[in-house]
């Protein structure tokens, strides 16, 4: 079977730049994982007879040029670990939600109160974020979202100084802001446990999407998107602007806090 020779390159810098090589069938593989997405993408179909031709291998290799070139104009496909593992294998071939799993099982070891439940795959769109339903064993009935990411390159602070850290921001309260129910952190990473909500985000809200859902079934291509009505748009806004008030005052960065 013919091997398509493609050139990856991170950046504007084109000494940051390799080869891979693929068969069709590879490509089959990554369309497969793009099925949740509801896409019609521009696959060239299987061909059985004749596919050495070397005219059949030219016209094939443009369309899948074609191909990849829309997959990476769509900023949900180009971002899912399907498409980083297809094209730099050697970066993103770890098993990310497994080894997640296991460093959140150690985690709440020592807690007695909490246990997971089962892992939700892929309902965010960082690759190193990673989400499990988790129960308190006192209130067993309610479920719990905890969400996990290991320490960046950038960590500086030790253990001692994220705990206190995680402490302070455990500690604060506003009627915005939703109230975190534990959270914790150990030399790999950290997590923050939080009441799921059933209504999901403001972005399912507005996409009718369902919040445990895969990202890339709730936003690449949702089928019943909704405008919010000029008073709920007025008091989001509100209430937003109210909690990054309240984050600026006490002298916190805001980016991706659950408002």
């Amino acid at each position: 079977m013919h091997e398509y020779v493609i050139r990856v390159q991170r950046g504007p810098l084109p000494e940051k730049s390799w080869h891979i090589y693929k068969r069709y069938n590879d490509f089959v593989t990554l369309h497969n994982a793009f099925q949740t997405s509801g896409l019609s993408l521009p696959l060239p179909p299987k061909k059985l007879l004749g596919n050495m031709d070397r005219e059949f291998i030219a016209e094939r290799r443009v369309a899948l040029q074609n191909y990849l070139n829309i997959v990476l104009m769509n900023p949900i496909l180009a971002s899912s670990l399907s498409v980083k593992r297809f094209l730099d294998p050697d970066n993103y071939s770890t098993p990310f939600h497994e080894l997640a799993l296991q460093h959140v099982s150690m985690a709440l070891r020592s807690e007695a109160n909490y246990e997971v439940v089962k892992p939700i795959p892929e309902i965010g769109w960082r690759l190193r974020k990673h989400y499990f339903l988790v129960k308190n064993r006192v209130n067993p009935q309610d479920e719990l979202l905890l969400a996990w990411v290991e320490h960046g390159p950038d960590k500086y602070m030790d253990e001692k100084e994220l705990q206190a850290s995680f402490k302070t921001i455990g500690s604060l309260r506003h009627p915005y802001i939703q109230s975190i129910e534990f959270l914790s952190c150990n030399e790999v990473g950290g997590f923050v446990t939080r009441g799921l909500n059933n209504a999901g985000s403001l972005r399912d809200l507005i996409c009718s999407a369902k919040p445990k859902l895969q990202f890339m079934k709730k936003y690449t291509n949702p089928k019943q998107c909704k405008p919010l009505p000029v008073s709920d748009v007025a008091l989001f806004g509100h209430q937003i602007l109210e909690a990054l008030m309240f984050l600026h005052e006490k002298g916190l960065p805001f980016g991706e806090y659950i408002v």
